[in-house]
């Protein structure tokens, strides 16, 4: 069951993806971006005033949450530093999102889906020397595997002219996937710190 749900993921992620480079195809990347984030938000937006009103719309459901209780945090004295994190969360993902439209647009699908699929490697690593988990054997072949594979792609990449020492796009889906890792690592911080 899992293994039909990791493919029926991996296509939903592809057509994603292919999806994303078509929308940015004409157009400029900031727009593009700023109607993801609207249609997204009206996408959300009955979860979050079932959550925020207590309306019990999903009650029974999977979307079933308990209603928000600032008096909670306040009484916590942690309300501001809650809004801190979660701004810095939104810094995260939205500079990661930005970086990642730009190299989506300007290069092939080919070369930004493996970059991409980097980014949990990133966050493996970034686990072990940040919050000292332990990897085993073969979570280090999987990270051994996945860098010899960037490395063979930018070997590869020269044949299309793509060099990833001076291409700005690279730099940036580089950055992309880079932020994306921080902002994996920063949400187990975050949920230390906050009630999820």
């Amino acid at each position: 069951m899992w293994l039909i749900l990791a493919f029926v993921s991996a296509a939903l992620l592809g057509l994603y993806d292919t999806s994303k480079k078509a929308s940015l195809k004409d157009n400029a990347v900031l727009p593009v971006l700023l109607l993801n984030t609207i249609f997204s938000t009206f996408l959300t937006l009955p979860f979050l005033v079932d959550y925020t009103m207590g309306t019990s719309w999903f009650a029974g459901t999977i979307f079933d949450t308990a209603p928000y209780d600032l008096a909670l945090l306040e009484d916590a004295g942690t309300a501001g530093n809650a809004h801190v994190l979660v701004v810095i969360k939104a810094f995260l993902v939205l500079s990661s999102w930005i970086l990642g439209y730009f190299g989506l647009k300007h290069l092939p699908l080919t070369l930004v889906g493996p970059i991409n699929a980097t980014r949990p490697v990133l966050v493996l690593v970034g686990a072990t020397l940040i919050f000292g988990e332990k990897l085993n054997l073969h979570q280090w072949i999987g990270v051994l595997l996945t860098i010899l594979s960037v490395f063979l792609m930018s070997r590869s990449s020269k044949k299309e002219s793509i060099d990833f020492k001076s291409n700005k796009w690279i730099w940036c889906l580089a950055g992309a996937t880079l932020m994306g890792a921080i902002s994996g690592l920063y949400d187990k911080f975050i949920m230390r710190s906050l009630n999820p």
